[in-house]
């Protein structure tokens, strides 16, 4: 599913680009709509896995998916570009909420930092292979072949979810209210993620036309590199986090981000920059599962839905605005500037979460360990 997607994420802007005739500023909306759209959807989505039920809400969604993914054969104009990938964000949003919580539900309380870390490296593989792959595949501007490929692969995952064994979880309440689609106990959490987004989105929105304006060759194996890093931390994030909490991963893993999307800035060759994709992909290895794993741990089970919802939701509205906002910055500043600025931004979520988040949490984890010895 995740590869279906990925092949799409970073050769779309250079499709709007060679074939619709786009800009920069217009390429960060191609990111930002499809973000903006699973923002919106995730708290329904949340609500429903968690009132309804997980398998039926993750299968429909994954075959309007397939059917989305074969629709971008019909972007014959910007305008019905951004339409389709509006769509396509709402049923993103839905399979990565639904996929993730089922992941949770099966994934014993003890070792749920390990388990996610290890379900995370589905996404890390998909993040390493398919955008070179796409890359590959689009060679000289072959669009056709990119989206049938990318079609035949989200059907693939289609028929695999169908064997996938999903445990029965009690469900909610199912009247609709604001309260059961978002978990308040998770948005500082959320705080943290939002702007933690930025240099995401401005990597897979820049990063293959940055080394292209840098006229290195095969700039798309940065995402492999990434993937690398991100891989190898995995392996052992997980653990850390179960054993010995959240706080040192944290600061580890924005730091090195900073530090690499700095560096960014002043790159002018071709293992330079897979050097920065190495040490950005530490870092996202490190972020990603260590904060959704604080998001799980401070919920009961029948809430994952929503404690889901709103860690991706932070996750969306973060690249969304991130695209769109960077684009207007890339426009006018340079690509290159626009990632040194990226590095800047990241301190904030750094201070915010020894400030805010860190006592927060815990205090939490502690009354829901209370509540369910109590009952």
């Amino acid at each position: 599913m995740a590869s279906a997607f990925y092949f799409l994420l970073p050769t779309l802007p250079i499709y709007a680009v060679n074939a619709l005739d786009a800009n920069k500023n217009q390429v960060g909306y191609i990111i930002g709509v499809y973000a903006l759209a699973a923002l919106l959807v995730r708290p329904f989505c949340g609500y429903v896995l968690d009132a309804y039920g997980r398998r039926s809400v993750y299968l429909w969604a994954l075959l309007f998916f397939t059917i989305l993914t074969a629709a971008y054969h019909l972007a014959s104009t910007f305008f019905i570009l951004l339409i389709i990938r509006v769509f396509h964000g709402i049923a993103w949003g839905t399979i990565t909420t639904g996929g993730s919580t089922i992941a949770a539900d099966l994934i014993p309380e003890s070792r749920r930092g390990e388990g996610i870390g290890y379900f995370g490296l589905a996404m890390t593989f998909a993040i390493a292979l398919a955008p070179y792959g796409g890359d590959q595949i689009m060679g000289q501007n072959n669009f056709v072949n990119l989206f049938s490929i990318s079609a035949i692969v989200a059907l693939a995952a289609l028929v695999l979810a169908l064997v996938v064994k999903v445990p029965k979880i009690k469900t909610g309440e199912t009247k609709i209210q604001l309260s059961k689609m978002f978990d308040k106990r998770v948005n500082r959490i959320a705080v943290v993620m939002f702007t933690g987004a930025f240099p995401f989105a401005a990597i897979i929105s820049f990063i293959r036309i940055y080394s292209d304006e840098l006229q290195i060759n095969q700039g798309a194996l940065f995402f492999i590199f990434m993937a690398i890093g991100v891989a190898i931390v995995r392996l052992i994030v997980g653990k850390i986090m179960d054993r010995r909490g959240p706080s040192a991963l944290v600061a580890t893993g924005l730091l090195v981000t900073v530090a690499g999307l700095i560096w960014l800035r002043y790159i002018d060759s071709f293992w330079p920059l897979m050097a920065v994709g190495v040490l950005v992909g530490f870092g996202n290895g490190i972020i990603m599962p260590t904060v959704q794993t604080m998001a799980l741990n401070m919920v009961p089970m029948e809430r994952r839905g929503a404690a889901n919802a709103t860690f991706f939701s932070a996750v969306d509205l973060g690249i969304g605005a991130g695209s769109i906002a960077l684009g207007y910055v890339a426009e006018y500043c340079g690509i290159g500037m626009m990632f040194f600025i990226c590095g800047v931004i990241l301190l904030f979520p750094l201070v915010f979460y020894f400030l805010f988040v860190r006592k927060h949490y815990h205090q939490h984890v502690e009354e829901l360990k209370a509540a369910e010895n109590n009952a």
